[in-house]
């Protein structure tokens, strides 16, 4: 029997991974968590837990002893070089533990991201089996945004009509899953889903919630938590599609639709 064990269980992607694994027949499936506390939680509802942090060394190898199958959900630290260290001691202590598989949730673009890509180059250098998922932004993000700001006015938006390639989080979960349970010959895949627009958006939620919402492009600034995002979003950076997520869920991946509905309906 084949053990597996998901980093960053607490969080959306690994604890959807997490949630499917468990229903995976023939293996063991373990939560790595930083704290007693947290182990004691998943405890509770049914989950083996092993306790390590990406900034001790130690406590990742004792941790990954006897793990097969590692899916490794990237550090949430937005300094490059304190994630690069980070993931440097995550791969490193993974390999000298005996894990035969390591997945990497990367991230679009990530070519131009000191962090993912020194992660990247780590994997190949070091020589273990591996996958590389660059994963696009999550498309629950966005349609939580919009349904959350309709309810005190109309729906802004800076991409002057630009689409952009998102993707669920339960798709990335899947196939973040498929990638560990049966790794693919190919090591590096681009993971987006449906292009769409904000109008488009705007559209599906006043579908769903049955009463119309204004949508009005506005400046940079108005937009909030996502203002950072939109002058990358007007030159098409996340506009660039790809079938890679549909060839390793062999289905098609969720539209914004689709995301919007469950999350209206949740």
């Amino acid at each position: 029997m084949r053990n597996f064990l998901v980093t960053g269980a607490t969080g959306n992607l690994g604890g959807a991974a997490l949630r499917i694994l468990q229903a995976h027949t023939g293996s063991n499936t373990y939560a790595l968590v930083r704290s007693t506390t947290q182990a004691d939680a998943l405890g509770h509802q049914g989950i083996d837990t092993r306790v390590g942090d990406y900034t001790d060394r130690a406590s990742l190898r004792t941790a990954f002893s006897g793990i097969d199958g590692l899916l490794f959900v990237s550090s949430p630290a937005l300094d490059p070089n304190v994630r690069i260290d980070q993931h440097k001691g995550v791969v490193q202590e993974a390999v000298s533990a005996g894990v035969e598989h390591i997945v990497y949730t990367s991230a679009m673009g990530a070519q131009h991201d000191p962090g993912h890509r020194t992660t990247e180059v780590e994997l190949q250098e070091i020589g273990v089996s591996h996958t590389v998922l660059r994963n696009a932004l999550y498309s629950d993000a966005f349609a939580a945004k919009v349904i959350q700001d309709m309810e005190t006015g109309p729906i802004v938006s800076a991409g002057a009509g630009r689409t952009l390639v998102t993707s669920s989080i339960a798709d990335l979960a899947e196939a973040a899953v498929i990638a560990l349970t049966t790794p693919p010959a190919k090591r590096l895949w681009e993971l987006r889903g449906p292009a769409w627009t904000f109008h488009q958006l705007t559209e599906s939620v006043s579908a769903e919630l049955g009463r119309t919402i204004e949508h009005r492009e506005v400046n940079d600034l108005e937009t909030g938590p996502f203002a950072v995002l939109f002058p990358l979003i007007r030159k098409g950076i996340f506009s660039e599609e790809s079938d890679d997520l549909a060839t390793l869920l062999r289905r098609a991946p969720q539209t914004i639709e689709a995301v919007v509905a469950q999350l209206c309906r949740s």
